[in-house]
């Protein structure tokens, strides 16, 4: 008797199984995928008329076709997509992007909705031109308001028309649907709506499940360049869900909703464009090419997945959420100190992976030229050609700093919690042991050269630019978190020279956020910039105190801070201290019987203290939230980093519109 093969089996009626797993979801057309040039204009195949759902669907999207622009406003805000965003998300090929638009736009409008192939592509492409008109400078405005087009309004009103028919766009279950869930919900997590972006991305998270893009495709003997691409672009999507998975964890605490058992999908191949490259076969391994455009993606997508094995392994923040409590006992420390270990080995080898084209300090990168200046930059409308390439790369090296340095502080901050005393005497000796036989002393000072590193960005010409592109909130959380790290560092060792160095670090931060306020006119740059004045008050007048001690209070100056000179410099402070590396730290408890290790009253004081300014109880008063209704939901920008360093009253803080 002949098997019967299910995978040659009809397709049955839509209509009958629209209450059934999966019988709701759209048919894939015959020629749904990217058509070349000579099928532009032809009828597409109609869906079945039967399928009541699809058809309810589709009718609902006509709300969304009502607000195409016209073709010439639409091709100035795509290029504007492509030159100030695409570099920071690359969730689609170009090429194939471009050209579906205008195919699309080929359709009357008529019959747009009844005939299109793809109707998840119109939520979108909506969504990609939404964004674009938060990116236009002054040109382009002026370009726009030619074609009675006032941006600001028009923007609104595409995000929230698109907001409204979000669960229209959802059942459609469509590769498109991810996309406009993780577009979506970017725009939310960078322009300070967490609590809307994570349950968006939650949303697209499922249907990429659904679609198995978490899962490798199985090998089906040669594969077609157009099978390659797409298989690229699912991945694309996937990782792009995963990054803003991570980054939602790290910075506000949510749980991670992915496990990575479930997971076999590989990594993205810088060498795309070719059939032949071949993604890196593990996570471990390495994939040394020369940059291109896609690179920093790859790289981004690694981090993810290092930070996530941080926040599961060192904060306790697992599948389900939850976070461990600090670890208990010489044991539990020495534990933490391998995985500490173990996690920054991980990251440095992830960072000698960068080329040296995405480094801002080498001279391969200050060698290439950029746009002089942001009206510039404006003006060069769908960019192309080795100029805007350079800018793109240095851009893209400007965030892999910037999220390097910040790894590395939420790699060390769990340590930085104690601190090393004397058993003889039980004095604390942080400060002349050698830091060598002290891990703790170490990953304080990891946490201050990262922080400083970045302070030290605002210097470079790229970040000037970097305000009027897609990563200026990017750029506005990290440099929070590096400022709050200093305040705490200068709070736990007043009068030190290394105090010293964190003030210039924060003062540096400072004039960063009051940049990226002014120039990207971003509500959540202008309250971390008010946080951050807040608590280096608060820093300063403690160092008042120390200065300004009764005669009882008398006694001796930190040796540190006796030969304090006034033009004490980085180099100064730290050439006689060893470089940091993670092989001093593994191995190195325990090895001196006559020190133990305790939780640092300094720093528990330090966060009382923050708490206590940040609730109000100063005579500045508390700072006033935008929106005091959110505050009992426990979510907003203050929560950046209050998980892990353990503010509570940040963690309170509402969200920024």
């Amino acid at each position: 008797m002949e098997a019967f093969h299910f995978h040659d089996a009809t397709t049955p009626d839509m209509s009958m199984t629209t209450a059934l797993p999966g019988g709701q979801r759209q048919p894939r057309p015959e020629n749904s995928g990217p058509r070349n040039n000579n099928s532009i204009g032809r009828k597409a195949r109609r869906l079945p008329a039967s399928n009541p759902r699809l058809q309810a669907n589709r009718a609902q999207l006509s709300e969304l076709v009502s607000l195409f622009p016209s073709r010439e406003v639409a091709a100035l805000l795509v290029d504007t997509y492509f030159d100030r965003v695409h570099w920071f998300m690359l969730i689609f090929q170009q090429d194939d992007f471009r050209r579906t638009w205008q195919q699309m736009y080929d359709y009357p409008v008529e019959e747009l909705i009844s005939v299109y192939p793809n109707p998840g592509f119109i939520g979108t492409f909506l969504v990609v031109i939404g964004i674009a008109l938060r990116y236009t400078g002054a040109h382009r405005r002026h370009l726009l308001q030619a074609h009675n087009v006032d941006p600001t309004a028009f923007e609104e009103k595409i995000l929230s028309t698109v907001q409204a028919h979000l669960l229209d766009i959802i059942s459609l279950g469509s590769l498109e649907a991810v996309q406009t869930c993780v577009l979506l919900g970017t725009y939310y997590l960078f322009h300070g709506n967490p609590e809307l972006a994570w349950p968006v991305c939650g949303c697209g998270l499922r249907i990429a499940q659904a679609l198995d893009l978490h899962r490798k495709m199985p090998s089906r003997g040669s594969t077609s360049t157009e099978m390659h691409r797409q298989y690229e672009t699912r991945k694309r999507c996937w990782w792009a869900i995963y990054e803003i998975e991570t980054f939602c964890s790290m910075s506000y605490g949510y749980p991670h909703g992915i496990k990575d058992s479930d997971c076999d999908v590989e990594l993205l191949n810088p060498l795309a464009r070719s059939s032949t490259g071949q993604s890196p076969a593990t996570f471990d391994s390495t994939h040394q090419c020369p940059a291109n455009l896609l690179s920093y993606k790859y790289l981004m997508s690694k981090l993810s997945r290092l930070i996530k094995d941080v926040l599961t392994g060192l904060y306790g923040l697992g599948f389900h959420g939850g976070i461990s409590g600090r670890p208990g006992g010489l044991s539990s420390l020495q534990s933490l100190i391998r995985k500490v270990s173990d996690l920054d080995i991980r990251l440095q080898r992830w960072n000698a992976e960068i080329p040296d084209l995405l480094r801002l300090d080498t001279p391969t990168a200050s060698s290439t030229s950029s746009y002089g200046s942001v009206e510039e930059m404006d003006r060069d409308i769908g960019a192309s050609g080795p100029n805007f390439e350079n800018h793109i790369y240095q851009l893209q090296a400007l965030s892999l700093k910037l999220a390097y340095e910040n790894a590395r502080i939420l790699v060390h901050r769990p340590l930085i919690a104690y601190k090393m005393v004397r058993r003889a005497d039980n004095e604390i000796d942080r400060t002349t042991n050698n830091p060598t036989q002290d891990p703790l002393q170490l990953s304080m000072r990891a946490c201050r050269d990262a922080a400083l590193k970045t302070s030290e960005l605002g210097t470079t010409h790229i970040f000037s630019l970097a305000a009027d592109t897609y990563a200026a909130s990017f750029l506005g959380i990290h440099t929070f978190t590096a400022g709050l790290t200093l305040c705490i560092l200068s709070s736990i060792e007043p009068l030190s020279p290394q105090s010293y160095l964190s003030k210039i670090g924060l003062r540096q931060l400072m004039s960063i956020q009051a940049r990226l306020r002014s120039g990207s006119r971003s509500a959540l740059a202008a309250q971390g910039l008010d946080i951050l004045k807040r608590l280096t008050k608060l820093v300063l007048e403690k160092e008042y105190k120390d200065i300004t001690f009764s005669e009882a209070e008398a006694a001796p100056l930190p040796s540190q801070g006796a030969d304090m000179d006034s033009n004490v410099d980085r180099q100064q402070v730290t050439e006689n201290m060893p470089d940091y590396h993670t092989t001093h730290l593994e191995g190195s408890m325990g090895a001196d019987p006559t020190v133990d290790y305790i939780e640092d009253p300094a720093m528990s004081q330090a966060l009382y203290d923050f708490d206590q300014v940040l609730s109000g109880d100063n005579a500045d008063g508390p700072l006033e939230p935008l929106f005091p209704d959110l505050v009992s939901l426990g979510t907003g920008f203050g929560q950046e980093q209050a998980w892990i360093w353990g503010i509570d009253s940040l963690a309170q803080w509402p969200d920024i519109r």
